[in-house]
This record gives C-alpha cells, sequence and structure tokens, in this order.
C-alpha cells in the first residue's frame, strides 16, 4: 500500500512537471508575437553614409533596431553587468537574488530591490501589469520561463537591448545612444555605455543630459571605471538634435514603405544630400530674385539614367512655408507641362514613317475632334512649311498638333500611359491640345519618361535604391531616341522658336525642352546629358499665374545650372543614330536637294528611305504644295504654287468632327474654316444644303457654325467630295 502511495505520488509530479513544461513551451502566447512585431524605426542614409532621416513612429517615439551580432561586445556585457550577473546561468529566474531581495525588502519595510532578470523585465515589457504585487511578480515570472522556453540567450538579450524604455520617447540602446550622447551606438566609449545602462531604471534622475552627478554615482555601482573618466563621459552628454533632411521625399519613401516596397529599418538610397542642398538653394535664390515675376515655389527631380535612382527630390522652395503651400510636393503634384511633352509625340511620329525631314505644315488650322480646336504658336506667327527637326527643336504648336492629329489621339494616350507610365493621364478626356501639354501630369512622370531618351529608348522606373530590381522595357527603338537627343540638342534647329537660347548653352553635350501651361500657371524645364536627367517646375499651388516669364527662361537656367554640377568634368557625347544617314536635303521642302536647291543641309535619313529629290525648286524659281497655298498668299513670297494635278480633297475639318457651339459668344463670330486642295479646276463650288456659292483658288472658306448636322458637297470640274460634321451645344 505504502509502495501503491509512492508510485502514485511520483505519478503525480512528473505529471505536474511535464504539463507545466508543455504549459510553458506551447500555451498560447500572442503578446510576444506581438512584442517582436512592433514596428522599428527607419534610419535613412545617403549614398555618402549622411543621415537624411530617422522616422519616428506613434507619437514621435524613437526605436531603432540593432541585430545583437552588429553591437559591439562591450553593449551586452555591460548592461549584464549593471542589470543581471548570471543571465547566461539561470532559466529566467535568479531564485538566490529573488530570496535576498525579499529578505531585504522585509527588513526595510520598503522595496530595496525586485530582483527582476533581465528576463523577467523583458516579460514586463511584453505583457505590462497594471500593478506592482506578490501576484504579479508570480505572473513575471511565470512569463520569464516561458520567454526561456521559447528563446535563446541571445534572442532575450537583443528583444531587451532593442526595447529597452529610456524615457523621452526614446527605447532600445541604438535611439538611446544617440538622443543622450548623439553618436550612434558603435561610438560610444565603455564609460559612456555605464552611463546610459543606468538611465532605464529612473530615466528622469538618471538622466546624463540634466543630472550628471547622479548619473555618474549609479554607473560607480558597477563599474570598474574611476568616478573621473566617468565624470567626463556624463558631462559630454549631448541631446541629439533630429536632422529633418529632404522632408519631401522621405514623405515619399514612407509611402512606398506602406505599399510594401520595402521593410528594412536601415535603408541607403542614392540620392546625395549635398546635391540636394544645392538644388534647394537654387530654387530659394531664384525665386526669391524673381518675386516680381509672382512665383512662390519650384520643385526639382534628379536621376541617374543608367539605374534610374533618384539623387535628388526638391518638393517645395521651402516645406515650413505654409502660407505658400510648402507641404504639398511639386514632384508629384500634377500640373500641365505644356511643350514639355512634345519629344513623346515626335518620337511616336519618327516611329511611324515621319523623318526629321519630314515637312509638317505652321499655317492657320483649325481641327475638329471632340471640340473644336485651333491652335496657335506662342509669338503668334506662322512659318508655312517647316521640317520635323525644326518643329520640335523650336517647339512649335500648330506642327505639333498636326501630327498628333494624323498619329491619332488614341494611339498617342496609349503611349503616354502604358509605354511610359503616366499613370495621371489614366482618366484623361484630353483632346488634340494634349499635344501641347494641356492634361495635367506630375513631374515624376516627365523626369521618368524623359531618361527615356538618353537611355536609348529603354524605360526604366524611378527607384531610391538600386537594390531595388526593375526591368526595362522598349518604349522607342534605339534610333528614335538618338534622333530626338540629336534633335533636342541642335542650337540651329531650336533658333526659330528661341533665338540664341543663352540658358540652353553648356560645355557639355546636353538636351533641353521646355513647357507653359496654357494660362501660364506652371513653366517647366527638362534637361538631360546621357548620364542623368533633371525635371525643374516653378509656379504657384494656388495656381495663380506667372508674370512675364516663359517655360524657357528660370526653370531652363536652374536645370542647366544643375547639370553642371552633376557633370563636373565628365565630357560624355549622345551616341549617333545606326540605321540612319546622313543625306543633303534641301532646306525647305526637306527632300533630297537639287541643283536648284540654294539651300541645303546634311540630314539623318533612314538608311532604307528612298526619299524623292526635291520637287518645290526648278529652274523658274519655287512652287509651294497647294495647301499652303492660304498661307502664301497672306504673304508676299517670291513663287508661286505647285500647279500639278492632285484629287479633290478636303484638307480641314476631317469627316465625322464634333463641335460646340458656345453660347456665351456672339453667333456672328463663330465660324468654322474649309480647306479644300486639288482640282482640275480652278472653281469651286459649295453646296451646303441651304445655299450653293463659288470659291477661287485657294480653296478656304468660312461657315457659320450652328448647333446642327452638317453635310457639305464640294465639287471642282467632275470631281466632287463631301465633308459631314456635327455642331453640338
Amino acid at each position: 500500500m505504502k509502495r501503491v502511495k509512492i508510485i502514485s505520488g511520483l505519478a503525480i509530479v512528473i505529471f505536474i512537471i511535464v504539463a507545466s513544461r508543455i504549459f510553458i513551451c506551447f500555451s498560447p502566447y500572442p503578446q510576444l508575437e506581438a512584442f517582436c512585431n512592433l514596428p522599428k524605426s527607419t534610419r535613412i542614409y545617403d549614398c555618402n553614409g549622411e543621415l537624411i532621416q530617422i522616422l519616428s513612429l506613434e507619437n514621435g517615439l524613437h526605436r531603432e533596431f540593432i541585430a545583437l551580432d552588429e553591437m559591439p561586445a562591450n553593449v551586452g556585457k555591460i548592461f549584464l553587468l549593471a542589470e543581471d550577473k548570471k543571465f547566461y546561468r539561470h532559466f529566467g529566474i535568479d531564485f538566490f537574488s529573488l530570496c535576498r531581495a525579499v529578505f531585504q525588502n522585509f527588513k526595510n519595510d520598503r522595496i530595496v530591490s525586485g530582483a527582476s532578470t533581465i528576463t523577467m523585465q523583458l516579460a514586463r515589457m511584453i505583457k505590462p501589469l497594471p500593478r506592482r504585487n506578490i501576484a504579479a511578480k508570480c505572473l513575471e515570472m511565470i512569463d520569464s520561463l516561458r520567454l526561456e522556453a521559447r528563446l535563446t540567450k541571445d534572442e532575450i538579450l537583443e528583444l531587451y537591448l532593442n526595447h529597452l524604455p529610456f524615457g523621452f520617447n526614446t527605447e532600445g540602446v541604438g535611439s538611446a545612444a544617440r538622443f543622450f550622447f548623439g553618436k550612434e551606438l558603435s561610438q560610444l566609449s565603455e564609460a559612456e555605455l555605464c552611463c546610459l545602462a543606468v538611465i532605464p531604471r529612473k530615466p528622469i534622475l538618471y538622466n546624463p543630459l540634466k543630472n550628471p552627478e547622479k548619473c555618474v554615482a549609479a554607473a560607480m555601482q558597477f563599474s570598474h571605471l574611476s568616478g573621473e573618466t566617468l565624470k567626463n563621459a556624463a558631462y559630454k552628454a549631448r541631446k541629439f538634435i533630429y536632422p529633418e533632411n529632404m522632408l519631401h521625399y522621405v514623405r515619399y519613401l514612407i509611402s512606398q514603405k506602406s505599399s510594401g516596397c520595402y521593410t528594412d529599418e536601415e535603408i541607403k538610397v542614392a540620392a546625395s544630400l549635398e546635391l540636394q542642398k544645392k538644388a534647394e538653394s537654387l530654387i530659394s535664390v531664384t525665386i526669391q530674385k524673381n518675386s516680381y515675376s509672382r512665383i512662390t515655389n519650384g520643385a526639382v527631380l534628379i536621376c541617374d539614367n543608367k539605374t534610374g535612382e533618384i539623387l535628388a527630390w526638391v518638393g517645395s522652395a521651402n516645406f515650413y512655408d505654409d502660407f505658400h503651400g510648402g507641404q504639398n510636393d511639386g514632384v508629384l503634384a500634377r500640373n500641365q507641362p505644356g511643350s514639355s511633352m512634345k519629344p513623346f509625340l515626335y518620337a511616336m511620329g519618327l516611329e511611324n514613317g515621319f523623318t526629321a525631314a519630314t515637312i509638317l505644315p505652321d499655317v492657320p488650322m483649325e481641327f475638329g475632334n471632340e471640340q473644336l480646336y485651333v491652335p496657335l504658336n506662342f509669338n503668334n506667327r506662322y512659318n508655312g512649311p517647316v521640317r520635323l527637326r525644326t518643329a520640335l527643336a523650336s517647339s512649335l504648336n500648330i506642327p505639333a498638333v498636326y501630327l498628333l492629329n494624323q498619329l491619332g489621339l488614341d494611339n498617342y494616350l496609349s503611349l503616354l500611359k502604358n509605354d511610359l507610365q503616366f499613370v495621371s493621364l489614366e482618366n484623361s478626356n484630353a483632346g488634340l491640345g494634349l499635344a501641347l501639354g494641356n492634361a495635367e501630369v506630375s513631374l515624376f512622370e516627365l523626369v521618368q519618361a524623359f531618361s527615356v531618351f538618353p537611355r536609348d529608348g529603354f524605360f526604366l522606373p524611378l527607384v531610391f535604391s538600386k537594390n531595388l530590381k526593375t526591368e526595362e522595357k522598349v518604349a522607342f527603338q534605339r534610333d528614335t531616341a538618338r534622333m530626338i537627343c540629336n534633335i533636342l540638342s541642335d542650337a540651329d534647329a531650336r533658333y526659330l522658336g528661341f533665338g540664341s537660347g543663352k540658358v540652353f548653352k553648356t560645355s557639355f553635350p546636353s538636351i533641353f525642352k521646355t513647357g507653359t501651361a496654357n494660362q501660364f500657371q506652371n513653366i517647366t524645364a527638362l534637361a538631360a546629358t546621357p548620364l542623368y536627367t533633371v525635371g525643374v517646375w516653378m509656379g504657384n499651388f494656388d495656381g495663380a499665374t506667372v508674370i512675364g516669364k516663359t517655360g524657357s527662361s528660370l526653370p531652363a537656367s536652374v536645370a542647366n545650372e544643375l547639370l553642371r554640377i552633376l557633370q563636373g568634368d565628365e565630357n560624355v557625347e549622345f551616341p549617333q543614330p545606326v540605321l540612319h544617314g546622313k543625306r543633303k536635303i534641301c532646306l525647305l521642302s526637306g527632300l533630297i536637294a537639287t541643283e536648284n536647291c540654294p539651300d541645303t543641309k546634311f540630314e539623318f535619313l533612314p538608311n532604307e528611305e528612298k526619299t524623292k529629290e526635291c520637287s518645290w525648286h526648278n529652274e523658274n524659281g519655287v512652287s509651294y504644295p497647294e495647301e499652303f497655298s492660304r498661307w502664301f498668299y497672306q504673304k508676299e513670297f517670291i513663287g508661286n504654287i505647285q500647279s500639278d494635278y492632285i484629287p479633290l480633297q478636303i484638307v480641314t475639318p476631317r469627316n465625322g468632327s464634333v463641335f460646340y457651339y458656345d453660347s456665351s459668344l456672339p453667333a456672328n463670330v463663330q465660324n468654322l474654316t474649309i480647306e479644300v486642295v486639288g482640282g482640275k479646276k480652278d472653281l469651286l463650288y459649295v453646296e451646303t444644303g441651304k445655299e450653293t456659292f463659288t470659291v477661287s483658288r485657294p480653296f478656304s472658306f468660312k461657315l457659320p457654325l450652328l448647333p446642327g448636322f452638317y453635310t457639305i458637297k464640294i465639287l471642282c470640274g467632275d470631281e466632287e467630295c463631301e465633308l459631314y460634321f456635327q455642331c453640338k451645344k
């Protein structure tokens, strides 16, 4: 009977031990998982290791995480010496210290020692209890056993050191080293670490910034260092001022983190603080010097063409200028870019049969698609026939709209949205004015897309670090991109629109494209070398118009200076097209020059292109094609209009066009101009359904535009054609 009782007792003891072990090891402990997943402060460094910012957590808390094997070896030793000398020899509870503490507290009738091991302190951090009594202490010991059963000693120490509260919105030894001594943890001396180790006991009392003597007195209780050494360390404590660099860029980085683009507690970006500060200064000084132009803000974005890395990001002239909306980010804000968009349209043209020598009409034109659209050049002049090279480099408006009308608005939108990632245009209802940049896009999108040209046509998303894997994709053919670079760097082709254009001149190869919003609210400049792309926006976040400046001046001068800083002594040439060869063309017709052509030059033409010889010049002088007749007769030119027969055709508007009647305007000023070319006779008969009349060459006439459907029949000898369009209210 006695043997049975002994066996039963042993069984109960074993059961209790096993059950306790199972509970300790496998019982739910959700607080531990939540604790391990607490957010950490992210340290952001520039390409040279300069600290940009340390992101604070909720309520301004800083909690930097440093892996135990990345901490100096003496960090753990000193904190163990201060708090738990037997850490690696106990299993979470130091019973000897606990008994001694109970005796001391009972003897002094107050709490003298808590005898909490580091594991018990960590358990209290993980699951704080509302009261400090015997029951709470027992629960704390149970949780410490659970921690010891689930984690290694090094894992416990790492969690402890990185979450230890130091007061003053500071947790963890990394943040504490920075806050109290203004240093990285690895830079602290042994004496400074000893002072740091006592602060968590009573952060206000042992704060070396306010009470260095008491901090030293507490550190002397466990440190072998002399009081003088500890005193020198404590008196050198300096409160750390957290840097606030690249505020708009960091805000962008935070948005990338929230979308899962990175999860690191420490990231190194490609941006340079030195370059950033120069860009900020340039924007600020330029705005101050030109305040009379009613410009209050500006933005800059710079990228590395090879990697797509962002090198500088200036969102506004002054982040803290609330009166002028300084916290708005001009890099991400959507504004009308004006003519800055034209290179993408002309690149599309080059890929669809147009060449740098193709003649485009710069004559008065009206387009009907979804609205009546009458584009004008910025100087209100018409240049007649212009080569595509000149039209792009001089930023002429009418040729651009004509080109878009030929290529198709939907095709161009597809290119911008799908190949160049202009996500701002996803729901755009832009018409032909898109050729002139009347739709709102961001500077970020512009720089990202413009960098395609010096990158031989490859699109590469902009990133903050090359560690982020992105894939290149072909946006344009190699020769297309090289031709655009060749055109935009051509000072001669630019002269018609900009004259000598000093702001575009650099001592190294570069390309520029500028733009002005249609109401002068924004002025933009894009510039690039083979190595870098710079985008500059200037204007006002409240939409106020800029006075007396166009896109070819202020932002271009800032972009020019930034390119100079970036390039330094490097002088890299843009590569030449490889599937194009130079051939002598007529400057007027863009066709292969003959002996009758007075002005010629060599132009890149596709090797497989069988360009015709110039038919505009002959022994008798010059004859312009008939589509230039209205422009020709408005000028006093020497020459004539070609009399060679071409079939009767309506040049403008297109069949099926839709126009809109503006009820706010007088009816007698709303007219539609119709242009017709070709035909064998010099007299045109027009039947509108209401009247019939005749028109002599050049075949151009106006019709009153009122709401309704129109069918116009046009006859020239035995030829006829019809035009139908609609005018809506």
